[in-house]
């Protein structure tokens, strides 16, 4: 059966995006398929009008990048039912660690029958599919966006080695129904995904189509237990310390004011923000 597929890449060059370009074009003419390549703009606006516009012409979308433009493609795409292939091509590839795929079995997704319903999150009247956060995550976002390629890893670390040290904690607001909880904030993650910043594994016991999300919240501590924290992300256990606070939830709000909110790795914003999920959102292809 023929299907016509749309690929879908951001205009930055890398060794591993040209891989899997130069492998699927030649897959998909060794397939007799067709496919249209689209080239995202910065502008989000810009890409939402070419899907509004165009995305009933595709079967398919196959997506080679990272969790930027597959959080592109999620606030374009929201209630599509237009499955979607993702081939890893970005820095840090959080979603598709949630699948732990080879790339043989990458390979096998694009003529896979086999779909899955994710939820997305929702931050105001953005989507995120990985995470949202308010805090330490935030702020290193705030000061880095704008810059790609080798200057964002660079800029990244560098803030984030600095922020780790001079941050200071903003006392935070949040309410959930009639409830309200207030703490002296350091780091609070709204998961979707187990995954973000890279690998590291911030909501362990967060799923994709559990329509909900978890809030991880860690307040104000000393910066030896910072630092003696950080590796743990890494293997999800930091939910064990005493300063990991963790609550699933549909629907709240930040009320703070003024306060950076990123999203997948991208900025979103300022607070106050309503948090929520977004059910069966997004089809992902699996095996």
């Amino acid at each position: 059966m023929n299907k016509h597929y749309l690929i879908v890449l951001n205009p930055l060059p890398n060794k591993q995006k040209k891989y899997w370009l130069t492998w699927l074009v030649s897959y998909l003419k060794q397939h007799q398929q067709s496919y249209y390549i689209f080239t995202t703009s910065p502008v989000l606006a810009d890409n939402q009008l070419f899907f509004q516009q165009h995305l009933y012409e595709y079967d398919e979308v196959i997506m080679l990048g990272g969790d930027g433009t597959l959080h592109l493609l999620a606030n374009c795409m929201a209630f599509s039912s237009r499955p979607i292939t993702v081939l890893p091509c970005g820095t840090g590839n959080d979603f598709v660690r949630n699948f732990d795929y080879s790339n043989a079995e990458l390979k096998q997704l694009i003529l896979s029958q086999n779909k899955l319903r994710i939820d997305l999150g929702k931050v105001n009247e953005r989507y995120f599919i990985n995470s949202a956060g308010v805090g330490f995550d935030a702020e290193i976002v705030e000061r880095t966006k704008g810059n790609k390629g080798w200057l964002a890893r660079f800029s990244y670390l560098y803030h984030a080695f600095t922020c780790l040290f001079f941050f200071k904690e903003s006392l935070l607001t949040l309410e959930e129904g009639r409830h309200k909880i207030n703490y002296k904030n350091f780091l609070t993650v709204f998961a979707n995904g187990k995954y973000f910043g890279g690998g590291m594994k911030i909501a362990p016991n967060a799923k994709l189509n559990s329509s909900s999300l978890i809030r991880y919240s860690v307040e104000k501590t000393h910066l030896v237990k910072k630092l003696w924290a950080l590796p743990k992300l890494y293997q999800g256990t930091h939910t064990k310390l005493t300063e990991v606070k963790e609550h699933a939830f549909t629907q709240l709000e930040v009320l703070t004011p003024g306060l950076p909110i990123q999203a997948d790795g991208e900025s979103a914003g300022y607070t106050p923000a309503v948090i929520e999920v977004a059910e069966n959102a997004l089809t992902i292809k699996i095996l």
